[in-house]
């Protein structure tokens, strides 16, 4: 059975992170697990001495991710990439031909429409500024919204 070690680190932003981090999976473990509140309670209270994980340091939410995991618990995977905003505007383009919202879903189009939307021609999806990027992916969001009402329409 592999492990998974949890260790400390001295900037604080990525601190502020793995806390974060770590109360998620203890959250996720009591339900996981099945606790009830008093069950939780007692076992923080059993393992570290506080009765809250958000009073515990990082030794300590260690601890009672490790005994969690001696019940079974296994932390969901970490590994979750967000789509970049390229990514979900061609995601976005492809669900709105899904729902018949598309006369031309080539690429061709999509840099078309970009380029009425925000007012420039771009290369690439990914050359696209942030600010324009969100105002294409509303864009196209509410396109999405169109067609799938058209398609419920008798």
């Amino acid at each position: 059975m592999s492990t998974r070690r949890f260790t400390a680190t001295t900037n604080q932003s990525k601190a502020a992170a793995q806390r974060k981090r770590e109360l998620g999976h203890i959250h996720q473990g009591r339900a996981a697990l099945g606790w009830s509140e008093d069950d939780y309670r007692y076992h923080l209270h059993q393992l570290t001495g506080h009765s809250s994980s958000a009073d515990m340091d990082a030794a300590g939410r260690a601890k009672v991710l490790a005994h969690m995991a001696t019940l079974g618990y296994k932390p969901k995977s970490s590994a979750f990439k967000p789509f970049t905003q390229a990514a979900k505007i061609q995601w976005l383009w492809r669900k709105i031909d899904e729902h018949g919202g598309l006369h031309d879903p080539c690429h061709t189009a999509l840099m078309a429409f970009v380029a009425r939307t925000t007012g420039m021609q771009v290369d690439s999806l990914d050359w696209l500024p942030v600010l324009e990027a969100s105002n294409t992916i509303e864009a196209l969001k509410a396109m999405l919204d169109r067609a799938k009402r058209a398609q419920r329409r008798p």
